[in-house]
């Protein structure tokens, strides 16, 4: 790029896939950029050599090796992959990404996990096609998408003017963040405690084990058969977790053809992870056998229907029992 002087302070060299390949600061030497599907993996400066280690979608470490001796930096990093703290480091960000020079060294990642041009300060987004100048808080170049495309009306907007919510990955279309909670059963003491819904039953829901134990009296709900009653509702509490995931990655995917963007290889192994755990626990749960309705309501054929207030029938009992015997006045 060159100054209003006209002096070329840095030249810029892109591969055939479109995607920045060389960086060369004047009198700083060529830095090689090197990808792993749709991520900066490792870059190459003279005789240095950084490579970021990760686990799909999230930053792990930083591993530097200069002749043949390495040293391995652990990041962290918050919701939007931005690193937040190395070891004996750390970084704050204003909402648009803006981190000082003097904060650290420049060659970790930064905001949303992408790598700082070290001329610039800016962030090269999608791999090189659009940079992003954290400091006035919007694009240098309009987006290809824009007007009338995904791009929306702003050709120069980061994220819609939302960088707390969403990210950019790409320099094309913003994304945004949902937490969702871990795709795992709950353990079968946490389950016992939970107590039982009042709410009617929901015509989409299968019958409810722990709602058919609990309709037992006390000494009955502790028998051995509640375990199982437990493992099946902790089951269908993981099914419907699980579903609501299906649902939201498939949406995305959607939402990505519809608009000609192709979702990156581990968007879609993820997709085919979750689609074929949800059709094995729907398998799990179709070979169980539904609880009785009666015993649902009654307990037992024989038993009374519950009491609400057990402690006090009890109480009652016991003082009708103590007048029958001529000892309670």
């Amino acid at each position: 790029m060159a100054s209003s002087g006209q002096s070329v302070l840095c030249v810029y060299r892109y591969d055939p896939l479109d995607r920045l390949a060389d960086c060369s600061p004047v009198g700083e030497g060529s830095s090689g950029l090197f990808y792993q599907k749709s991520h900066l993996a490792t870059q190459i400066h003279e005789q240095i050599q950084h490579t970021l280690l990760r686990t799909g979608e999230h930053l792990l470490a930083q591993r530097r090796t200069e002749h043949n001796q390495s040293a391995c930096v652990f990041l962290i990093t918050d919701q939007q992959q931005s690193v937040i703290a190395a070891q004996g480091l750390a970084f704050a960000y204003t909402p648009y990404g803006h981190r000082h020079p003097s904060a650290g060294p420049m060659n970790l990642p930064g905001f949303t996990g992408q790598r700082v041009d070290p001329v610039t300060g800016h962030y090269l987004l999608g791999n090189g096609y659009r940079a992003f100048n954290p400091v006035l808080m919007r694009f240098n170049s309009p987006d290809s998408l824009s007007p009338f495309g995904e791009g929306g009306l702003n050709a120069y907007a980061y994220c819609g003017g939302d960088p707390v919510n969403g990210a950019d990955p790409s320099g094309h279309m913003p994304g945004r963040f949902r937490l969702s909670r871990p795709l795992r059963s709950r353990p079968a003491s946490v389950n016992a405690r939970n107590t039982v819904s009042d709410m009617a039953p929901n015509a989409d829901d299968p019958p409810n084990y722990r709602d058919a134990q609990q309709a037992l009296d006390d000494k009955n709900y502790h028998r051995p058969i509640n375990k199982k009653s437990e493992k099946i509702d902790s089951m269908w509490d993981s099914y419907k977790n699980l579903k609501a995931d299906v649902t939201y990655v498939k949406k995305n995917v959607n939402y990505m053809n519809v608009r000609k963007i192709s979702p990156t290889p581990e968007y879609l192994n993820r997709k085919l992870r979750l689609e074929k755990e949800l059709s094995d626990l729907e398998t799990a749960l179709e070979l169980v056998p539904p609880p009785s309705y009666s015993y649902a309501r009654y307990g037992l054929a024989t038993a009374r229907p519950p009491n609400h207030s057990n402690v006090a029938a009890k109480v009652r009992g016991k003082v009708d029992e103590l007048r029958h015997r001529g000892v309670w006045d």
